[in-house]
């Protein structure tokens, strides 16, 4: 077998792929935007449903305002979970050897990505889907353990 056989032969067996920029993005990026979307949409909604004058309600304007805080929570936890999702099968290919950083025809690595900064990114990406995750879990309680348009004080 010549030479360029026998690297097909072990690239097949290995199955490599092409590590997409795209996945390491969404495990970075993908549970804290969902948890920043949680608020930008809870805040404000909940907010006017209890405040939409000068005066507050003693009771929202919409009865089904849990119902909506709830189903908004509800999707941004799903996002996050995708995102940590992505994270960590990133982090199992690449520890398992199944992700090949490709190297230009120079030798260079394309993009001047690396095996060492990947890991680095998608255990990152871990990191932040898992704290977010928990935050988004966290906002999530304040609507079944507060009751709409309460007083703080």
């Amino acid at each position: 077998m010549s030479p360029s056989v026998k690297q097909n032969v072990s690239a097949k067996h290995r199955s490599p792929h092409r590590y997409p920029m795209g996945r390491t993005l969404v495990s970075l990026f993908g549970a804290p935007v969902a948890w920043v979307m949680q608020m930008s949409l809870s805040e404000p909604i909940a907010a006017y449903a209890c405040y939409p004058r000068q005066v507050p309600l003693s009771a929202p304007l919409w009865v089904e305002l849990p119902l909506i805080l709830a189903v908004i929570s509800l999707v941004c936890l799903a996002a996050g979970l995708l995102s940590g999702y992505v994270a960590w099968t990133s982090w199992r290919q690449i520890r398992n050897g199944s992700v090949v950083i490709t190297k230009a025809a120079n030798g260079h690595p394309d993009a001047g990505v690396d095996e060492g900064q990947t890991r680095f990114l998608t255990m990152l990406g871990m990191m932040s889907s898992s704290l977010f995750i928990v935050a988004i879990v966290f906002t999530c309680c304040a609507i079944f353990l507060v009751p709409p348009c309460s007083a703080w004080i």
